[in-house]
């Protein structure tokens, strides 16, 4: 036997890495937007954005356009970005802290001491000492050599939920945190809590004016208080403030004016040291104002939560100007095709957008929309558009658009609970809404005009997903009530439990394939279990087919039809999943999505698959999924599949696909398939040879071979991946 040493022990501990030239998915250029958690700029006024979900992003231009540059990140939450003298940027994240010293070009992790990763603040003194503050667990961590190693300091310091740091000019440092303010006059080796005038513990924030005076960003209705002796005391400085919420973020411009951000009202401007508040939203649509910074030339930015992602101003403050171009950051909970090929995204926080080039430019079409989170799409038979929506901000439900998105109107008659999770039509163009918290289903026969509540039989009326079969049977997915899936046979006037062998009762999706099987996709999250289950009697007995998946939250499902038969796709935190077997073995559809957390998904008429995910907006496969198992075309790109059985005994088959090779004047591409154990050694060598462009199988006997878990490797030079088999004997 031939040990490969170290090459494929990098293989074993990455069984689902890919590397390759090409990948599946492609981003879309949209929706733009999203939650910006923290923007900094850097000595030459470059600035740095961090996102939920989408990673860093950066501009160059003021803000004009952004591009995500994320190259080494291993996550795409970023909660604190900070640049020391030397332009050095460094990231906080759940995943620990990541620097660049290419003005973000390339990131690598500096976690050496960091025993608790999730860091939620960053502050750097003018040594260029770093401070890191934790959200649970740690407390403040420093680093003396540019982040290599770090140490915790946390003598004194009583609450570890660090949510602020800030540094003065004399490197005093200042902790925010849930019990008060904590400062250390020696470089965090000592903390002293400072509570005298603090009317409420919940701290957030800090900004330091020129004169070393400390503002204080607090939750819960305490608004902001001022500090003029370096904390010893402070001052309630609220007056002006109309807002009761969380101050979330604070900045001070050259001319010490102040700004403060709030969650849900906007921003709030001082010019007189704090003493009184003005508030400036003119043009600023985003109300939930998460992070503030003002550049060299004292233009102001302000990242906004749930959606609406960076604006600037230029005066002061006095207007305020989305600048979305490029800042792909969304999070996309519905995304679905209409017949003429229109795709529609609904976002959580930015309401929703439209394609009508498969993605290529989005245009957001909110005009008559009051409710801005959406979580469903249908169509009727004339491709009118409904939309469902959360109820948050005094806004949800059920909107409808007759002009392909130009135009929107609520259709809420009848609804007693406006939180909409779920719509369906069936083929009478009878509308049924799945809502939450107790609403139940609601049915519209007269196009959404008017809707009657239809509950009768439903055991819980959490309803997160709704599907109808060719023969109008109905659908509902539930959670939070150990209930699982009911079904309706007359329009929806009873319903009737169905959960014999629903080991998991949290349905996130629902999708009913050609042969009416029915697939629901269930969140392991909220209980036990978790995964897909699949049904094919018409929901009387279910079973689960959870073989080949890394990750039972299952967000979405979706179904198309190849030559073969059907493919089932599942969205789930960790990417997208396929199964061409009716759900009995799943494998992960190769790379290209930078955030893999995927909300929803849809297919179009020619087989491409669309994902709409947490910070990335929306994905599409760079291949159709209709042909990639038809032996007569060829395929667009390198996939090797998870064998079948898995477990298995004595024998498996393997699968893999070879696009026309680009460095052969045969179009052939060289392949080696081969099989090893855990601890490198090669157990033996199934291909070997030139490759034709196609689709191929091989058989894998494992007779001679004691039971175990071993690894196959399919290798070209421009691909290799690994995946993990096991054989029980």
């Amino acid at each position: 036997m031939k040990n490969i040493g170290t090459v494929l022990i990098i293989f074993v501990l990455q069984i689902s890495s890919i590397s390759f030239s090409q990948n599946f998915w492609e981003q879309t250029n949209g929706p733009t937007g999203g939650s910006v958690m923290t923007i900094s700029a850097n000595s030459n006024n470059i600035l740095f954005a961090g996102s939920r979900g989408g990673g860093v992003l950066r501009s160059t231009d003021d803000g004009d356009s952004w591009e995500q540059i994320n190259n080494g990140l291993t996550t795409n939450s970023i909660a604190s970005i900070a640049i020391n003298s030397s332009d050095h940027i460094f990231a906080a994240s759940n995943s620990g802290i990541f620097r660049s010293i290419d003005d973000g070009e390339n990131w690598i992790e500096v976690n050496n001491g960091l025993s608790y990763p999730f860091v939620i603040s960053l502050a750097i003194n003018s040594n260029d000492e770093i401070f890191a503050g934790t959200f649970e667990g740690g407390g403040v961590f420093r680093s003396t050599d540019n982040g290599e190693n770090w140490t915790l300091v946390v003598n004194g310091l009583t609450n570890t939920y660090v949510l602020g740091l800030a540094i003065n000019s004399n490197n005093d440092i200042f902790a925010a945190t849930y019990d008060f303010v904590f400062r250390s006059t020696d470089n965090g080796e000592n903390w002293i809590q400072l509570t005298n005038g603090i009317a409420n513990p919940y701290c957030w924030c800090f900004a330091i004016n020129s004169q070393d005076q400390i503002f204080l960003g607090t939750e819960g209705g305490g608004g902001i208080f001022r500090s003029t002796d370096n904390g010893n005391s402070w001052t309630h400085i609220n007056n002006g403030l109309t807002s009761s919420n969380i101050v979330n973020a604070l900045t001070i411009n050259s001319s010490d004016e102040i700004f403060a951000g709030t969650y849900g009202d906007g921003i709030y401007k001082s010019t007189n040291n704090g003493d009184s508040w003005i508030q400036i939203k003119n043009g600023l649509t985003g109300q939930y104002v998460v992070s503030l910074a003002a550049n060299s030339n004292d233009n102001l930015f302000a990242g906004t939560f749930l959606g609406d992602g960076v604006f600037r101003s230029t005066n002061g403050g006095n207007n305020w100007t989305q600048i979305n171009n490029g800042l792909i950051a969304t999070e996309v909970r519905a995304v679905k095709f209409n017949s003429t090929n229109y795709l529609f995204a609904g976002t959580y926080g930015t309401g929703m957008f439209r394609s009508s080039d498969f993605g290529n430019i989005w245009e957001e079409k909110n005009n008559g929309l009051t409710a801005a989170y959406f979580t469903s799409i249908a169509f009727n038979s004339t491709d009118q558009v409904f939309v469902g929506a959360d109820f948050i901000d005094g806004a949800g439900g059920v909107f409808r658009s007759t002009d392909n998105g130009e135009n929107w109107t609520e259709i809420n008659q009848g609804m007693i609970t406006t939180d909409v999770r779920a719509i369906a039509i069936n083929s009478n163009n009878e509308i049924f809404a799945g809502t939450y918290f107790g609403g139940g289903v609601y049915r519209s026969t007269d196009n959404g005009n008017s809707w009657t509540q239809i509950n009768n039989g439903l055991t819980c009326t959490n309803i997160w997903s709704l599907v109808i079969n060719s023969e109008n049977v109905l659908f509902a997915g539930t959670a939070g009530c150990g209930s699982g899936v009911f079904r309706s046979t007359d329009n929806g006037e009873n319903w009737v439990l169905l959960n014999n062998g629903l080991t998991s009762t949290d349905i996130a999706s629902l999708v009913i394939d050609s042969d009416n099987n029915i697939y629901a996709g269930t969140m392991s999250q909220m209980g036990s279990g978790g995964g897909v289950f699949r049904s094919t009697d018409n929901g009387n007995t279910w079973s689960e087919v959870n073989n080949g998946l890394t990750n039972y939250d299952i967000n979405a499902l979706v179904s198309n039809t190849y030559e073969l038969g059907d493919n089932v796709f599942a969205g789930t935190p960790n990417g997208v999943f396929q199964s061409s077997d009716n759900g009995m073995n799943w494998f992960e559809l190769p790379d290209g999505l930078t955030t893999k957390d995927v909300r929803s998904l849809s297919s179009s008429w020619n087989g491409y698959l669309y994902a709409g995910t947490v910070g990335g907006g929306v994905f599409r496969s760079t291949a159709s999924t209709t042909s990639v198992e038809n032996e007569n075309i060829n395929p667009s790109l390198f996939i090797l599949y998870q064998n079948y059985p898995n477990p298995f005994n004595p024998s498996t088959t393997i699968r893999y696909s070879i696009p026309v090779s680009r460095n052969s004047s045969k179009g052939e591409t060289f392949v080696t398939l081969k099989v090893y154990d855990v601890l490198g050694n090669e157990i033996t060598t199934l291909i070997n040879e030139e490759k034709s462009a196609g689709n191929y199988e091989i058989q894998f006997d494992a007779t001679d071979i004691p039971s175990g878990v071993y690894f196959y490797t399919l290798r070209t030079e421009e691909f290799t991946q690994t995946r993990k088999l096991v054989l029980l004997k």
